[in-house]
């Protein structure tokens, strides 16, 4: 209350500044948050902030910081304000990336990866199957970070890409590898020797044999 003093001293009297104002100002005033720093073990490096919210006590936010850089700022995690659960994290690893969640189930809903040179366009986006936790659909933008260029569809269990869609809406789906027909046989088509044929070679290897030739010398 030593604000709430001090403003009364510095405010000359007037009926507009009665208590009931000062009270007012002094409520807006409040802080809606309070902070918590966690250190690492050598107890000078920040290794993250925790925020919390004042009324509900949930946490809000915390912001974890680099190992070797304490400085820089590795990811943020969001949460609800009233259930204190994940809504969303920022990773800003090697490039920006921000992971939602289900406020509900604390699934993952989608992943959003940020071009490296430009984190404010867009470079692709990850959908995830709430069942499985496994990439559903992978929507890929152009340079301009703004235009869908390819969306792929893939099966949760096989983990294959099932179709895709380019930007001229076309819809194409992998080419299925033909089938041998169950009546063709590669050797269907090769002509069995006669038997008289089999002893015309049968004779002339046993004469090459008997008399020491070499086939090089026929």
């Amino acid at each position: 209350m030593k604000l709430l003093t001090a403003i009364q001293k510095a405010i000359p009297e007037n009926k507009a500044f009665d208590s009931a104002h000062l009270k007012l100002l002094y409520s807006n005033l409040q802080p809606e948050t309070r902070e918590e720093v966690i250190y690492r073990r050598n107890g000078k490096s920040v290794d993250k902030i925790i925020e919390f919210d004042i009324q509900t006590n949930s946490k809000i936010k915390t912001t974890h910081y680099d190992y070797f850089n304490d400085k820089k700022i590795r990811s943020i995690d969001e949460y609800d304000r009233l259930t204190g659960k994940k809504l969303k994290t920022i990773n800003y690893v090697l490039y920006k990336s921000i992971d939602e969640f289900d406020p509900e189930t604390g699934k993952k809903l989608r992943t959003i990866n940020f071009n490296v040179k430009d984190e404010n366009k867009i470079s692709s986006i990850q959908e995830y199957d709430q069942e499985t936790g496994k990439i559903v659909t992978i929507s890929i933008y152009k340079r301009d970070g703004r235009t869908v260029s390819i969306i792929k569809k893939i099966d949760p269990v096989t983990e294959k890409v099932t179709s895709w869609v380019n930007n001229t809406n076309t819809n194409f789906k992998p080419a299925t590898p033909s089938k041998p027909s169950m009546f063709t046989r590669s050797y269907d088509n090769i002509k069995v020797m006669d038997n008289r044929t089999k002893e015309d070679i049968a004779q002339l290897i046993d004469n090459l044999y008997t008399n020491n030739l070499k086939f090089e010398n026929i």
